[in-house]
């Protein structure tokens, strides 16, 4: 009597097993701390992290192999600080390439990513540039007649 639902429990048991690994497989594990999205960004391993900065919330999603590189996707969670003029560009996000081996935060190296996060975080670089230029304008002007 004991053994009358025996195929029902393996089947059952197999399917659970089946769904925890594709689960283990498919969604990749969250890193509470930096050196374990860096130590994953290094191998290209999927990951996801969420880096709470002074300024900003960036959310890194290691993605995978990519043309011979790592693929990260960025997304600016939240701007905290006002006057970086980031706010605008909360919840878009850019898809960086990183050799292997290499780490960092993919924010700061805006050369190896593409997508509408970059357009934005670059337009304000080049405002705060011009507004650098039209301040200094004399101390500059001086320094090139020398």
């Amino acid at each position: 009597m004991r053994f009358k639902y025996m195929r029902e429990m393996i089947a059952v048991l197999i399917i659970l097993i089946a769904v925890m690994a594709l689960y283990m497989t498919f969604v990749p594990p969250n890193c509470d701390y930096y050196n374990c999205f860096e130590s994953r960004m290094a191998a290209c391993k999927p990951a996801v992290f969420i880096n709470e900065e002074s300024e900003a919330s960036w959310k890194y999603q290691i993605i995978g192999t990519t043309d011979k590189t790592c693929s990260i996707d960025v997304t600016l969670l939240s701007a905290k600080d006002a006057d970086l003029g980031m706010r605008d560009y909360e919840g878009l996000d850019m898809r960086c390439y990183y050799p292997f081996g290499i780490t960092g935060h993919p924010e700061k190296n805006l050369a190896a990513c593409h997508g509408p996060l970059k357009e934005g975080l670059q337009s304000i670089v080049i405002e705060k540039l011009y507004k650098y230029i039209v301040v200094n304008i004399g101390e500059i002007n001086d320094e090139l007649l020398i």
